[in-house]
């Protein structure tokens, strides 16, 4: 078994490290160039693709207005963004908890475990289906 230099140890750390942050701030810029995007074309335009489902079907499926909410939110518009997709509106709060418990899994191990149980994750699922058939018998 050949011995690793150290100097060639720590590049090789260097370059991991490195990779890790080109990668973290290549998620940042994707995700705030995505809120600008989102922020300053209104979604209604051409430019934004219609939902498939709807356009087939009629009926609108669980994303339906997720595009146009998330214009009104980063215009601060909460009622508006509530109109197009509730669904999204109330999942806000448990979306920045599980970015935020992903960060710190070691830190809070019960909440996590739970947060990516089976019951948890089937429990969500059954609560996005029954929003797509609430949405649809109540036309909201």
């Amino acid at each position: 078994m050949a011995v690793i230099p150290i100097w060639r140890e720590k590049t090789l750390l260097f370059f991991q490290d490195y990779k890790r942050m080109l990668r973290k701030i290549l998620i940042i810029v994707l995700c705030l160039s995505g809120a600008v995007l989102f922020f300053m074309l209104d979604p209604e335009s051409i430019f934004f693709p219609k939902c498939l489902f709807h356009s087939i079907t009629g009926y609108s499926c669980p994303g339906c207005g997720l595009q146009r909410a998330i214009h009104d939110l980063l215009h601060l518009n909460i009622s508006g963004a509530f109109r197009h997709n509730a669904f999204l509106v109330c999942s806000l709060p448990l979306v920045a908890l599980l970015v935020i418990l992903e960060r710190r899994q070691s830190t809070h191990t019960k909440i996590y475990a739970f947060l990516s149980s089976k019951v948890f994750i089937f429990s969500l699922i059954l609560l996005v289906l029954g929003w797509w058939i609430l949405r649809n018998i109540l036309h909201i």
